[in-house]
């Protein structure tokens, strides 16, 4: 069994009532092991500080979602300053407050897929109900969803009047998620996810049996000019977005 929290203090009593204080938690509900006791100087003077990890015996399976994720981002060395577990449809989603959110995000969203990942990992399967862990961090998410769904109407639209296929850009399984019910309810179009892995990409397709689908639908053409065209700038907007999040004011403008 993995721990799902780990507290230093100058004792360890202390250490302990941090971490049961940090997840709202009584004795009776965990057990301690001690990583480090501390050292000494003369049997006076504790110059080390005594770590302790928290393990669950009868905890709600948020707390043990919100503890492995403070962990997961102190192990980084950076800061958390509150995170919030909700479940959502099919998942337990994660609202982590930062002041490392930039960093916590990463490039298009790279370091929170990685952070993610690691969380599932950490948690039990079979405790979540096979439900999946998601973290977003500043609303990350929700505005990356948005702007999916935007692109993908757009897509569709493009599609349906050129009866031409359009590649979308590398997306995780969340992403491609949000395109592919973004766009189930149209019927001119249909959608699928091409590559390898776990980051694929989404090609856009005229229906079949739709007027002027047919032979001259480019899927099988190269991508070279798909890449190029506008409709696959996110990556720019993602980069430009990561910047702004070392301002203070891109958090006032949510």
């Amino acid at each position: 069994m993995n721990y799902i929290y780990e507290a230093e203090g100058k004792t360890r009593a202390e250490a302990e009532q941090i971490a049961l204080s940090a997840l709202g938690l009584k004795e009776e509900d965990v057990t301690f092991e001690a990583v480090s006791a501390g050292k000494s100087f003369l049997g006076i003077v504790n110059r080390k500080p005594t770590v302790v990890r928290l393990f669950a015996k009868n905890v709600p399976i948020e707390t043990v979602i919100k503890g492995t994720v403070i962990t997961l981002i102190r192990k980084m060395g950076l800061t958390v300053e509150n995170v919030g577990v909700h479940i959502e449809e099919e998942s337990f989603v994660v609202s982590i407050d930062s002041e490392d959110s930039a960093i916590l995000i990463g490039k298009q969203g790279r370091t929170l897929d990685s952070l993610q990942f690691l969380t599932n990992c950490m948690v039990d399967s079979r405790i979540r109900n096979n439900r999946r862990v998601v973290l977003d961090v500043a609303e990350y998410r929700e505005r990356r969803k948005q702007r999916l769904t935007k692109l993908a109407k757009a897509v569709a639209d493009r599609v349906a009047r050129t009866s031409q296929s359009v590649l979308l850009e590398w997306m995780n399984p969340y992403e491609r998620r949000i395109v592919h019910l973004a766009l189930e309810p149209d019927e001119r179009v249909t959608t699928r996810s091409d590559g390898n892995g776990v980051y694929k990409r989404v090609r856009v397709l005229p229906q079949k049996g739709r007027p002027g689908s047919g032979p001259q639908d480019r899927q099988d053409r190269p991508d070279r000019q798909d890449r190029e065209r506008n409709f696959n700038r996110a990556p720019r907007e993602e980069e430009e977005e990561d910047q702004d999040f070392n301002r203070k004011d891109a958090f006032d403008d949510q």
